[in-house]
């Protein structure tokens, strides 16, 4: 669905110097019907408005945005970008330095993938030829110049340069005393094209333009779309109440709610879609939205019976959503390879600002029930993490990799995810030092385990999964069991376990085998015969511990008895590794 256009014109500024009055453009009207993205009736208005007066640039600008409206993605279409751009052509040919005909040329440019700079020149023309040449406001630009580049910038995709916009803004806001409200529109949606860490200067923004226009119901609109984004769901129910309270027959709040609600109840999410379709542009696609609902009550098969039909009538390039709601629906009646060539077909086509967290989990879902996909899941994790303004959905995205690798057995790169999963969520607790320990053991890392359960026992001194995860960690480095670092590690586990010896008692004799075995191998008899004694207070009389002793007793004997220079040393010989 289109985002909204942001432009009211009914405040039209005719400055002499002093005064500022307020007029109603003819245009307002069609204007209007973009902010409700009515958008086929505002290409019928602007299209019979050009037709009447094909030399005025406002008017031809308009009408050229309105054709850019037509899609249902938030994108024009190439189609329409084309006759976009045959309009403002045409036009120019006939007026070649109209301003409104510039900034709409600048768009179609920017929309093509000209360079910046090329597009900026046209702009700073178009500002330059509106400038105030007399009076108070003397060499100020034009408000509904600077109004229309806000607009442009507004409906261009995120990454391009936003802050230009940004600026203009801002400049003519502080140049004026009376300011068109709808620069602050403009403002506040170039704020959130910048990222989600500017939401609250878009909220201001907002604010400042129903403030200045209080029977504008789309300030409070765009506000409940922010909160809306974080789930905030009292502010944004605040804010979309006081919208329809402006305007009850406000068709995008009712969608917002629709699709909100969907998630949550489905009954609430019906009533908003009547409403929606009841004041909404009358459109066989928003069949697409009846699919949706059929699918959200659990009735798929007649879900995919319309989406189907809706494919066979719409092309998906220009309803990309369809794709998901299609894999939503093969994946229910467990049809995953369907499902499969659907998601990777929206992923894979789309920006990665049209792709909701939904579509991330979908994907990964379908996408881990065939072999030899983590490495393209683990690519679109990453890009929904890096496009993702939120902390909250970025933790998800991480936690998605980090199951999907482990089931998989691809512990070196779950390892990895998960240490930037920690960094991100900034909370050393004991899940933290647990987790990251046991997935370094599984990755047979056994320095970062040790490194990591050392913290751990630090931390939580009474807790045993530390003190095994720091053994299990020195196994790993010291295979054989001659360099002292595994028994340091047992050393420092048995300081643990002797405080309950009960409870321990099998672990405490399998760790003095295993320091028995350490000191044999060092030739250390006197300390491995002493070990020997250890098992035998925990486990009287058990027979191969005497039986080995015994062993190790003879084998001690031997040794005293030889001369003094030819005893082998009781400390660890390190053995060269090939």
């Amino acid at each position: 669905m289109k985002k909204l256009a942001l432009i009211f014109t009914g405040i039209l500024l005719i400055v002499n110097g002093l005064v500022a009055q307020v007029v109603e453009s003819p245009l307002a009207p069609g204007v209007k019907l973009l902010n409700y993205e009515k958008n086929k009736s505002a290409l019928v208005f602007f299209k019979e408005a050009a037709e009447k007066n094909p030399t005025d640039g406002e008017t031809i600008f308009w009408y050229g945005q309105s054709l850019l409206a037509q899609n249902y993605n938030g994108l024009p279409t190439a189609e329409y970008i084309k006759k976009a751009k045959e309009v403002y052509q045409n036009a120019l040919q006939v007026n070649p330095n109209n301003p409104w005909l510039l900034v709409g040329t600048a768009h179609i440019q920017a929309l093509e993938g000209a360079d910046m700079n090329e597009v900026k020149q046209h702009l700073e023309v178009a500002i330059t030829t509106t400038l105030i040449t007399k009076g108070k406001y003397k060499g100020k630009p034009s408000q509904d110049i600077i109004n229309a580049i806000g607009r442009v910038f507004a409906e261009l995709p995120i990454a391009l340069d936003h802050t230009y916009a940004i600026d203009k803004l801002k400049e003519t806001i502080t140049a004026y005393d009376v300011v068109n409200p709808n620069l602050y529109i403009n403002l506040g949606i170039n704020y959130l094209k910048l990222g989600g860490e500017h939401g609250g200067e878009a909220v201001s923004a907002f604010q400042e333009a129903f403030t200045r226009d209080p029977k504008n119901a789309y300030p409070h609109y765009r506000i409940g779309k922010i909160y809306l984004t974080q789930n905030n769901k009292e502010s944004l129910e605040e804010n979309f109440k006081k919208a329809l309270e402006i305007d009850p027959e406000f068709a995008p709040v009712y969608f917002s709610l629709f699709m909100y609600y969907s998630m949550y109840n489905t009954e609430i999410a019906k009533t908003n879609l009547d409403l929606f379709l009841k004041y909404a542009d009358k459109d066989p696609v928003y069949d697409f939205y009846n699919a949706d609902y059929l699918f959200r009550v659990g009735q798929y098969e007649a879900s995919l019976q319309k989406a189907k039909a809706l494919e066979a009538a719409v092309s998906i390039a220009d309803l990309p959503r369809l794709a998901v709601l299609l894999a939503y629906n093969y994946d229910r009646i467990g049809d995953s390879i369907q499902a499969k060539n659907y998601i990777e077909q929206f992923i894979a086509n789309n920006p990665t600002d049209k792709i909701l967290n939904a579509d991330y989990e979908l994907a990964v879902k379908v996408l881990s029930k065939f072999s030899g996909n983590q490495t393209v899941l683990a690519d679109l994790l990453q890009k929904a993490i890096a496009a993702d303004p939120l902390k909250e959905n970025k933790l998800k995205y991480y936690k998605l990799g980090v199951d999907m690798l482990e089931k998989s057995n691809m512990y070196t790169e779950e390892l990895k995810w998960y240490s930037d999963y920690s960094a991100l969520r900034g909370l050393k607790d004991e899940v933290y030092y647990y987790k990251t320990s046991s997935i370094a053991v599984n990755a047979k890392d056994g320095n970062t385990a040790m490194a990591v359960a050392k913290e751990y026992i630090a931390a939580f001194p009474e807790k045993p999964q530390g003190y095994t995860l720091y053994t299990k960690g020195a196994k790993l480095v010291d295979t054989a069991n001659n360099l002292g670092i595994l028994f340091e590690a047992i050393s420092i586990q048995n300081q643990f376990l002797l405080k309950d010896a009960a409870k321990y008692k099998q672990n405490l004799v399998n760790n003095f085998y295993t320091m028995m075995a350490y000191y044999n191998e060092t030739k250390d008899f006197e300390n491995a015969i002493a070990m020997c004694d250890k098992v035998l207070e925990l486990i009287p009389g058990d027979a191969q511990t005497t039986k080995i002793k015994e062993s190790l007793t003879k084998n001690w004997e031997i040794i005293k008895k030889m001369p003094a220079g030819s005893q082998k040393p009781a400390v660890p010989e390190t053995k060269k590794t090939s």
